[in-house]
């Protein structure tokens, strides 16, 4: 789990079955060490499992994410640039998967869009 390493949750509503999440993102964390020393950045895998954990809070469930079926970063993420995102998932069950809508961004503005399915563990 990435969290209270890689990013904190500050605030958590749901509001018509999406979950916001505000993440303060942690500059200090060992991933930046490498990715990049001096100009940190975001890892995209980093940013999905964020989504995840919070899809499973959301839940509180295990999950296994079995098919990522969109991923589409449009702005690069930074500790700097953006030290605390909003996270949103919405959820719907069916037949035991879970199709997870995510985002990360803050107001009206998207960085990253995911969908996929994931499955208890």
């Amino acid at each position: 789990m990435l969290v209270t390493d890689y990013y904190k949750v500050e605030k958590v509503t749901c509001t018509d079955g999406v979950y916001t999440y505000l993440i303060s993102l942690n500059k200090e964390c060992a991933v930046y060490e490498g990715h990049f020393p001096g100009s940190p950045v975001s890892p995209g895998v980093c940013n999905i499992q964020m989504i995840k954990e919070c899809a499973e809070d959301a839940l509180g469930k295990s999950l296994f994410m079995n098919n990522l079926q969109l991923c589409r970063l449009t702005t690069l993420i930074t500790p700097i640039s953006h030290p605390q995102v909003e996270v949103k998932v919405t959820i719907a069950e069916a037949d035991g998967i879970y199709k997870l809508k995510g985002s990360i961004g803050m107001a009206d503005e998207t960085y990253l869009d995911l969908k996929a399915e994931l499955i208890e563990k």
